[in-house]
C-alpha cells in the first residue's frame, strides 16, 4: 500500500514539474504588438542623414515606422540590415530608417560598401538615444511604431532570427 502511494506521489509530482516547466517554456506564438492603449509614444527624433539632410520622426507619422538602431562593431546587425532592405521592399508603404551609432562615418560608409541597404540612415554619433526617453544601450534594438507615432514592439539585442517574426508584426500594424 505504501508502495502504490509512494508511486502515486512521485506521478503526481512528475505532472506537476512537468506543467510548471512548459508555463515557463518559450511560446512557438510569434509576437504580437503592443495593444495600443498600453504603448508608449515615440518622443520627437532628429537625426542627420548621411546625405546631410535631417530625418525627423515626427514625418513619419501616418505611417507604419521602422527604426534600426545599429553599429558596425555589431556582429548581428550585418546579418539584420538585408532583412530590413527585403521588409522595406515588400512593403513601400513602411518607413524604415536605420541609425547607426557609430562615431565615424568613415567606418559607417565602408561597412554600407560590404553590406548595401536600401534605406535611409541617420547617425547619432554622440550615441544620443541612450540618453532620454528611449535609453537605447543594447544592439541591435528595433522599434516599431504604429501610424498614430506608439511604439507598439521593442527588440533588444536582437539575433539575426528575431528579424524573421518582423513581417508578421509589421502585417498586424499595417492592418489596424
Amino acid at each position: 500500500m505504501r508502495a502504490a502511494l509512494a508511486l502515486a506521489l512521485a506521478l503526481a509530482l512528475a505532472v506537476v514539474l512537468a506543467a510548471a516547466a512548459a508555463c515557463g517554456a518559450p511560446s512557438s506564438r510569434a509576437p504580437e504588438p503592443l495593444p495600443a492603449a498600453s504603448a508608449a509614444p515615440l518622443p520627437a527624433l532628429e537625426y542627420p542623414l548621411r546625405s546631410g539632410e535631417p530625418w525627423r520622426s515626427r514625418a513619419a507619422l501616418g505611417r507604419v515606422l521602422v527604426i534600426d538602431v545599429w553599429a558596425t562593431y555589431c556582429p548581428p546587425c550585418r546579418k539584420a540590415l538585408p532583412k530590413l532592405g527585403r521588409l522595406a521592399a515588400a512593403h513601400p508603404e513602411l518607413v524604415v530608417i536605420g541609425i547607426s551609432v557609430d562615431e565615424e562615418d568613415a567606418a559607417v560608409e565602408a561597412f554600407l560598401r560590404e553590406v548595401p541597404v536600401a534605406f535611409p540612415i541617420a547617425r547619432d554619433p554622440e550615441v544620443s538615444l541612450q540618453s532620454g526617453p528611449l535609453a537605447i544601450y543594447r544592439l541591435p534594438t528595433l522599434l516599431l511604431v504604429d501610424r498614430r507615432g506608439q511604439i507598439r514592439f521593442r527588440g533588444e539585442e536582437m539575433a539575426e532570427a528575431d528579424y524573421d517574426v518582423l513581417p508578421g508584426l509589421v502585417a498586424a500594424l499595417l492592418a489596424e
